[in-house]
């Protein structure tokens, strides 16, 4: 066998060995209580989760935790303050796993000395008075501490495991599922839906022995919304996204944001915007939004685990975090405007439009620059997402690029545009200038990240500059850019603003093979007409099977004149070599000219469609 086994005291045993006093166990309840009254909108408080990205020091950690409590009295009245106890850290490929798994850092892995540190530090904590919280990474250890914390997580990378869903039905405490770490909400709102309901399972029993559970389904389970790959989620428009979807799946509606990870781009700095942002939203109403986590420390940032090097017990090893002085002028300010209930205007409902994020990319520059501060945007994970939110109503509006200058259509979109009900409201075009960007210099590198079209856009320079490096296609610059910065050899080709956004080196700018490189973009909606004249129009047909057929149809627009831009063909679902033809009309569908010329083709087309009459926006 390639394992060794060693068996550890059974939850039971140890739960016997360190156990809660009945001081202890008032606390903890008392805790458990108010977090379920907070999420049954029964205690107006606003919940904030402070505390280390991980705990790795137990002195240090109490020392944090009597910070804590301190100003967890002072604010008591309109913030429920709980401290971030993260024992197990989620690893998407290597590292330190936590305290329980590696409580001495020097991969010795005593995981049984972890199991005592992680429940006596709670039970000190319990003692002491204050409210605790943890993410349950495997699910054999929520038996050793779960009697002994208000609120339970359930991270990015567990939310989709059915054992995870499982596990939660069987808690009596509040459970918060996590977005998976692309963004993904769906995810997390099917393991909310499981997790409410009670199952029947296989797992380890208080005694240690393998047994078949028996739940009764956990009414307190939420969502925790944290980012992702594909941008920030805590905007009003990602948030009340989430509630739509929340509501179609009839759940709860309490959401959590995470001030950390995805939404602050890893960047303990952004922390603070991102809740003060979120204590807005909460002030303008939105009581949907019940907390936000913090990930805080003693003293600010991070350091490297040296080997034979004794890391600092008040600095973070795993995430960044902000400092607890940060921490509490934050939550210091957040309980002095609750307590006024400042006049923040109540956010108008404003139609949202969706892009493929986050936000900062070309298709959001082009869908402000129709729409300018008139709308709420809100970005998606790929092109193929935006026409999914456009077409469900959680927006209003969608863009997305159809054709670069230097590398031709973009053909999933007119694939996708061809199968929607979805119409073109509008048309833009944005002058598009990539840079190369790393956290090396340009001879170390040995990978580069990018969109497909943007490769497409940099052929030469490439050829030229980077012969023989790999290259890698992701879904968008933002991935590409997280990529990247995770690799000491990896570089990105993308937007210059993601240098700041993603801690990147700037090594060379306008690497675009075509100084005139330009993208055009579409507006979709579900049908609404632009006020605005239109000046333009697309169509979609397939032609009939004969001779000559593609002349026919276009012949009409020769005799009257109508002058077409574009002509593209893609493969039609509707058998082998059939395709479809996508043309650019310049002209409004309805004016005399263009309305005879439809009509005349359309009897010598197998089908015909109008995909929109729009104006330009230049």
């Amino acid at each position: 066998m390639s394992r060794v086994e060693e068996v550890i005291k059974s939850p039971l045993d140890l739960v016997e060995e360190l156990a809660i006093t009945e001081t202890m166990r008032r606390n903890v309840q008392r805790h458990q209580e108010e977090m379920k009254a907070v999420l049954d909108e029964k205690d107006h408080r606003m919940v904030i989760l402070a505390g280390p990205c991980s705990i790795h020091n137990i002195p240090a950690a109490m020392e944090y935790a009597e910070r804590l409590q301190k100003l967890a009295d002072r604010v008591s009245d309109e913030i429920k303050l709980v401290m971030r106890c993260y024992f197990e850290k989620p690893r998407t490929t290597l590292g330190w796993k936590g305290l329980i798994y590696d409580p001495d850092m020097d991969e010795s892995c005593d995981i049984a000395s972890g199991i005592k540190l992680a429940r006596k530090l709670l039970l000190d904590l319990a003692e002491a008075g204050l409210g605790t919280a943890t993410e349950l990474l495997d699910p054999a250890i929520a038996n050793y501490l779960a009697d002994l914390i208000c609120w339970g997580g359930i991270g990015a990378r567990t939310t989709e495991s059915p054992m995870h869903r499982q596990m939660a039905s069987s808690l009596d405490i509040p459970i918060g599922f996590k977005n998976s770490t692309d963004g993904n909400l769906q995810i997390a709102v099917d393991a909310i839906c499981a997790a409410s309901a009670g199952h029947n399972y296989i797992g380890v029993t208080s005694s240690g022995h393998c047994g078949i559970i028996r739940s009764n389904g956990n009414p307190y389970c939420h969502l925790v919304l944290r980012g992702g790959s594909s941008g920030e989620n805590y905007y009003a428009t990602c948030v009340a996204a989430a509630i739509r979807k929340l509501e179609a799946a009839k759940q709860s509606c309490n959401i959590v944001i995470d001030c950390s990870h995805g939404n602050s781009r890893r960047d303990p700095a952004r922390q603070k915007i991102v809740f003060e942002d979120v204590l807005a939203q909460r002030l303008a109403g939105n009581t949907h939004l019940v907390g936000m986590m913090l990930e805080s420390n003693l003293f600010a940032g991070k350091q490297k685990m040296v080997p034979g090097v004794k890391p600092d017990a008040r600095i973070s090893i795993t995430d960044a975090c902000i400092g607890f002085d940060e921490t509490e002028k934050l939550v210091m300010e957040a309980a002095e405007k609750l307590f006024r209930k400042e006049s923040y205007a109540v956010a108008v409902s404003r139609p949202q439009v969706a892009y493929p994020g986050p936000a900062g990319t070309f298709a959001h520059d082009a869908a402000r620059k129709v729409f300018a501060d008139g709308m709420d945007y809100l970005p998606c994970t790929g092109i193929e997402s935006v026409f999914k939110a456009v077409e469900s109503g959680d927006c209003e509006f969608g863009c997305v690029p159809v054709e670069n200058s230097s590398d031709g259509v973009v053909s999933g979109t007119l694939d996708m545009l061809a199968g929607s009900s979805l119409k073109v409201y509008a048309e833009t075009a944005l002058d598009i200038h990539l840079s190369l960007l790393a956290n090396c210099s340009a001879d170390e590198i040995t990978v580069v990240y990018s969109q497909a079209q943007a490769f497409g856009q940099c052929r030469q320079y490439l050829e030229k500059h980077l012969p023989g490096v790999e290259t890698f296609i992701v879904s968008s610059h933002a991935r590409a850019a997280e990529l990247a910065a995770m690799s000491a050899n990896a570089a990105v080709i993308g937007s210059e603003k993601l240098a700041s956004q993603y801690h990147l080196n700037i090594l060379a700018r306008n690497i675009e093979d075509s100084p005139d490189n330009r993208t055009r973009y579409l507006i979709l909606s579900r049908g609404e007409l632009n006020p605005m004249p239109h000046t333009k129009s697309c169509i979609c047909f397939a032609a009939s099977e004969r001779f000559g057929a593609l002349h026919d149809c276009l012949a009409p627009f020769k005799k009257a004149g109508v002058t077409l831009s574009m002509i593209e063909s893609r493969p039609s679902p509707g058998g082998k070599w059939r395709y479809r033809f996508f043309i650019d009309i310049e002209g409004a569908a309805d004016s005399p000219k263009v309305a005879a010329s439809l009509e005349e083709m359309r009897p010598l087309t197998d089908e015909l469609t109008i995909l929109g009459s729009y104006p330009v926006i230049q």
